[in-house]
């Protein structure tokens, strides 16, 4: 073959040669390039796999995909240049051979491909499963709508229809967020369900957004109405107090079981905020959690067959957001994969009034799927039943391969952004076409009445029914109680009792149940070649259990892992790097130095009916702990523990703690045990990974919602782990984690620390060995071992140390114990924190409440713009100055900004 090349054609020599070898290893233009390139000058053009493969590969182009008609379809050179003809040509179309005149195959695939649907594949790796969904989506295309398919895609937008003007003419200014010009949403949602239950699955949690909520809530997932009116109208219908907010009708979620003319299926669709993107990982980590949950009631089955996770976005969220990508990124991998999702995409066409070629680079919104082989199917909005087979498809693959598959609906907005906004101002051209365009309710009746008159009066049966239940529901919503309905709103478990995590929860071990446990997770297999270090690790861990002489965090850590999986509690640890973990404390993998065989010594304490995982996690903070959230939210018996490398890097997933995590409790009353662990502490290692930013956590806490804990001892770290899962009451915790302290070898703790019938302790106190003190220095985390060092080495005999190990909720009557005993002396908060940051603003706050004529100085570094220094010798020196100004007879605490 001559290449058409001229220069250096290198390049296209090797893409050539791997064309020849596999031609799916090339790009799909490329790919058909190629292949009429190789072909005989008589049969370029002419093949008819060939044609097909055109139409395959370049057909989304040139279909008929704007509803609005604003933009004439592309004309694709590659398909405009094939000839017509009566000659026949062999092609493979919908799985099966056939002979067609070549004109009559060309306008058979361009109906297929170039129509109100098209199917994007060409970028799926496997050949087989490219092959699968061409098959299946020519199929689902060509076949004829029956009575049924048109009976029940009329009554999704009918009834779409008739609860938007409903709606609209009783509260005209009430924001809604209409589904007006996207009715074939509900269309597709309701396909999802019933292929579903045809499938064989039994619930689905699903992520949605504004566009279309209530509508969607009222017409496909069977809300009460009368409570959807109240809400609506204003009425406060919970039973709530002042920690309870609640939130917007289009921002609720929904649990209900509803019949999908296949069988019953149960749906938890999960509250969102308005930062609607990052509910998608949080339902796509709650379904996997709801997965294992039914693998395990169903011993030997495949949860991702039961539980399929279905997520909709808008079209500038889709292409815009980052959270999109990690989200993809973890869908094929073993720890986070839940089977495969169904994106379904409501492509407005805008972004509130930004225009496509403002808000992305790509012809498509679902563009990025092709980067990680999903197919994408793209429909007109305004052809619902071309979007019910699409569905299917979408479906089937998702069900055939355990992949996710993208549904693209092209439609648009009859309203603005919001009903109370003016889209003319900015998009006058669209919106005059917009006005002028007929309903789809209109426009689907009269397919449907010419089609078959009897799927028409079937679907209208269903609105005029609806109707009345509106007009019932209007007249009686002002009587629905707090109880009513049945709290449809718990999306998972029952809401937990209000307010905060209780103290004094018993968490110990017994003695020698810890002896026999520490015993068992350091045994290495017969056999098995550990590296040497690693072997002196798992030795050197368990002599100091047996001997008693003080474990470190890392041991209580495992210790805690441990108890619980003996007890029959899973326990979940994902981050980066956290198996081996970051400072290399951990080991929970083991690699045989021969094989590269791995093994989990943890694992093999594992109780019947619990799993233990510990999964190193993708560079990516946002989706990770948003997803390891919506696990803690689905399953509350499991501890569910995401680490931050570093605390700082909390800070790419800060939206996620915002929306969901410090708040849900008060907006939807979902309890979460989740344990997000942040390393942090100041060591001159630069302002990077060095803060956990304590003070924007502590910013956060209001009404008991979350627990924050530094704890400066192993033993605590013990009972913290132990505590978020043996109480009744789910709260995040939010874990200062320790760096240096990991290897202190003053910071350890004995078995009688953690042994039956203790508990954590809030407050540590070490009183002074003098009769008098005349100073009481508070403080929090890893300095109070500087400080302790520093009363040792100069014999400093009158000053109480104070540790501080639980920040919020704040341990009132701990302190105020600890305020009676030493009484009248004046308090210290030393930190090494700047003073704008870590926890002095907080502290200062209680303290000045809880004794405001006592006086309270703060030694600390001053306010400072970065988290800390990056020369470590001036960081050794600010460290001895605060240490000096905390513990001398006369306080120089530097002023508090």
């Amino acid at each position: 073959m001559t290449l058409p090349l001229s220069g250096d054609s290198a390049f296209f020599l090797d893409l050539y040669a791997r064309f020849v070898k596999d031609p799916a290893s090339v790009p799909a233009d490329w790919r058909v390039k190629l292949a009429l390139m190789e072909a005989p000058a008589h049969a370029r053009g002419d093949n008819g796999d060939r044609i097909a493969e055109l139409f395959r590969t370049y057909g989304h182009r040139q279909a008929r995909l704007d509803p609005l008609e604003m933009s004439a379809p592309s004309l694709i050179p590659e398909l405009n240049s094939i000839e017509g003809g009566e000659e026949c040509v062999a092609l493979t179309l919908a799985g099966e051979e056939v002979s067609l005149p070549k004109a009559q195959a060309i306008a058979t695939l361009g109906s297929v491909y170039c129509g109100t649907a098209t199917l994007e594949a060409s970028h799926v790796i496997d050949a087989g499963e490219r092959a699968w969904v061409y098959e299946r989506f020519e199929r689902e295309i060509l076949s004829k709508a029956d009575q049924d398919v048109y009976a029940r895609t009329l009554e999704a937008v009918m009834l779409a229809d008739e609860f938007e003007h409903f709606i609209k003419t009783k509260w005209p200014t009430k924001k809604r967020f209409g589904m007006e010009g996207a009715e074939s949403s509900a269309v597709i949602s309701r396909e999802i369900f019933r292929c579903a239950a045809e499938a064989g699955v039994t619930e689905v949690v699903i992520g949605g957004m504004h566009r279309g909520r209530l509508a969607t809530l009222a017409t496909v997932l069977g809300k009460s109405l009368p409570a959807l009116i109240a809400e609506i109208k204003g009425r406060d219908i919970t039973d709530g107090d002042a920690t309870f907010t609640g939130d917007v009708p289009y921002h609720n979620g929904l649990a209900a079981e509803i019949d999908t003319g296949a069988g019953q299926v149960a749906v938890r669709l999960l509250p969102h905020p308005s930062h609607l993107i990052v509910v998608a990982p949080v339902a796509v980590g709650a379904a996997r959690a709801r997965q294992e949950q039914k693998a395990k009631q169903n011993a030997g089955t495949n949860g991702a067959s039961q539980v399929l996770p279905f997520l909709m976005h808008t079209d500038a969220a889709f292409a815009g957001q980052g959270l999109v990508w990690e989200l993809l990124q973890l869908s094929a991998l073993a720890g986070y994969s839940v089977g495969g999702t169904v994106h379904l995409i409501v492509n407005n066409q805008i972004g509130f009034t930004t225009l496509p070629s403002e808000g992305r680079s790509s012809p498509h919104p679902s563009d990025i799927g092709k980067a990680f082989g999903v197919p994408i199917f793209h429909v007109n909005g305004e052809d619902p039943i071309a979007a019910a087979a699409v569905t299917r498809v979408a479906v089937a693959w998702r069900n055939a391969t355990g992949k996710d598959a993208i549904i693209d609906l092209v439609c648009y907005r009859r309203n603005g952004h919001n009903e109370l906004d003016e889209p003319r101002f900015t998009q006058p051209l669209t919106w005059s076409k917009v006005d002028d365009r007929p309903t789809l309710k209109q426009l689907h009746s009269d397919r449907v009445k010419a089609a078959s008159a009897t799927a028409f009066d079937m679907a209208e049966a269903k609105r005029k029914a609806f109707h009345l239940a509106l007009d019932r529901a209007y007249a009686t919503y002002d009587q629905v109680c707090n109880s009513e309905p049945e709290r449809q709103t718990d999306i998972f478990a029952a809401p937990q009792p209000a307010g905060p995590l209780p103290f004094g929860i018993v968490t110990g071990v017994a003695r020698d149940r810890l002896l026999d446990l520490a015993r068992r997770m350091s045994a290495v297999g017969d056999g098995f070649e550990a590296d040497p270090k690693v072997r002196n690790f798992l030795t050197a861990r368990l002599e100091a259990i047996e001997k008693n002489s003080g474990f470190n965090f890392a041991t209580a850590e495992a210790l805690a892992f441990a108890s619980l999986l003996d007890e029959g509690t899973s326990v979940r640890l994902s981050g980066q790097d956290s198996v081996r973990g970051t400072f290399t404390q951990r080991h929970l993998a083991l690699h045989d130095r021969r094989t590269g065989q791995t093994a989990m010594p943890l694992a093999s304490l594992v109780r019947a009916g619990a799993r233990f995982d510990a999964v190193n996690s993708p560079l990516i903070e946002y989706g990770v702990l948003s997803f390891e959230y919506g696990m803690s939210l689905a399953d509350p018996t499991r501890l569910v523990v995401w680490e931050a490398q570093f605390g700082d890097f909390l800070n790419g997933a800060q939206v996620v703690v915002d929306q969901f995590i410090a708040t849900a409790e008060a907006k939807w009353r979902m309890s979460s045990g989740l344990i997000i662990t942040l390393p942090h502490g100041l060591e001159g290692q630069g302002p990077d990974h060095s803060s956990a930013r304590i003070e924007r956590i502590l910013q956060s806490c209001a009404g008991g919602n979350l627990v924050v804990a530094n704890p400066s001892t192993p033993a605590n770290l013990f009972h913290l782990y132990r505590r978020q899962v043996c109480g009744s009451i789910r709260k995040p915790l939010f874990l200062i984690a320790p760096k240096s302290l990991l290897r202190l070898r003053d910071c350890v703790s004995i078995l009688d620390e953690i042994a039956e019938g203790t508990s954590f302790q809030p407050v540590i106190v070490e009183p002074p060995s003098a009769s008098t003190c005349s100073k009481l220095v508070l403080c929090s985390g890893k300095i109070a071992y500087a400080l302790k060092a520093a009363t040792a080495q100069e014999r400093i005999n009158d000053v109480a140390l104070v540790r501080v190990e639980q920040l919020y909720p704040f341990p009132s009557e701990a302190i105020g114990t600890v305020l009676q005993r030493f009484h009248g002396v004046p308090m210290v908060w030393c930190q090494e924190e700047p003073s704008n940051q870590g926890a002095w603003s907080f502290m200062r706050d209680r303290l000045s409440e809880m004794a405001p004529d006592r006086p309270l100085a703060y030694v600390g570094r001053p306010a400072m713009a970065a988290a800390a220094g990056g020369s470590i010798d001036r960081h050794e020196v600010e460290q001895r100055d605060i240490i000096a100004a905390a513990l001398l007879p006369a306080v120089r605490a530097q002023a508090a900004e």
